[in-house]
């Protein structure tokens, strides 16, 4: 794939690797245009007028907010499948290219996406994103290296309940079951780690900014203390290795994520985590897919 001279000066450096490296996350510019994430954001209100471009192949098994759910967090999975503005938001090249460059992978596939929004809490308290990992919920993956793009959909001030790092944490034992993303008790999951107040990195971000961080890297999110909700999307990303792996739960059971059920199989019938499909390639260094 070739990316545009006017985006290629937002490729990550080699500093800027190494500080993936060791913090887990990594800052970029504005790499999205206003245009674009204003579409994304059009497309995020169709979805949950329940419009669809394109019709996944299940109807159960993950997360998919419908007005009848209430006005807590929406979280609604595998938009990008399902709708074509956030399809063309997920596939901007700059992305996948910085999402390589972090991974030191030459190829990015998309692996799943997240459109989160959460809504203004003008009491005394509000609904939160727990503290958690990606990896916890990715145990079917061979890879240690999938990443998440943060993108949000609108200026995101500190009081509007942006994405929180744990600075490091990637690195952290311990944390294959950190599977609390819909918890609401973020100082218990602190606790659980001795305090992490030193360690956090909240990320406020312009419209058109995007964080990535490492699968291990434990994050989760405030209220929103703004006055409007707060509109996001989570691409979930996995590099060229990542292959399906059996993977037992503590009681012996056989994980079977959405995943398996959306992709493809070979003729063992394992999940194809490679199937274009599902999961079609969202950065190559080896020209066109």
């Amino acid at each position: 794939m070739l990316l545009p001279l006017e985006l290629q000066e937002y490729l990550p450096t080699e500093s800027d690797i190494s500080f993936y490296a060791e913090h887990g996350y990594f800052i970029a510019g504005k790499i999205l245009p206003d245009w674009m994430v204003d579409a994304a954001v059009q497309g995020a209100e169709r979805h949950w007028a329940g419009e669809r471009d394109w019709p996944l192949p299940i109807t159960s098994g993950y997360s998919d907010w419908k007005p009848e759910d209430g006005d807590g967090i929406r979280n609604s999975e595998y938009t990008a499948l399902q709708n074509r503005e956030i399809r063309a938001l997920v596939e901007f090249p700059i992305i996948g290219a910085i999402a390589a460059r972090l991974a030191g992978s030459s190829v990015i596939r998309l692996w799943d996406d997240q459109l989160v929004s959460k809504p203004p809490t003008f009491g005394p308290g509000g609904p939160v994103v727990g503290w958690h990992t990606d990896r916890a919920y990715w145990m079917t993956c061979t890879s240690d290296a999938m990443l998440t793009a943060w993108i949000p959909l609108q200026d995101t001030s500190v009081e509007m309940g942006p994405v929180i790092y744990i600075d490091g944490s990637h690195r952290w034992p311990g944390t294959d079951d950190m599977r609390s993303f819909n918890s609401q008790d973020l100082t218990a999951i602190e606790n659980r780690f001795g305090g992490t107040s030193t360690n956090k990195r909240v990320i406020p971000l312009k419209q058109g900014e995007v964080s990535f961080h490492h699968s291990r890297t434990i994050h989760g999110s405030d209220v929103n203390r703004g006055d409007r909700p707060r509109l996001s999307i989570a691409l979930h990303m996995q590099d060229e290795s990542n292959r399906y792996r059996s993977f037992r739960n503590h009681e012996g059971v056989v994980w079977r994520i959405t995943n398996d059920d959306l992709a493809r199989k070979d003729s063992h019938g394992t999940p194809d985590y490679t199937d274009p499909a599902v999961f079609p390639v969202l950065w190559s260094d080896n020209g066109p897919q």
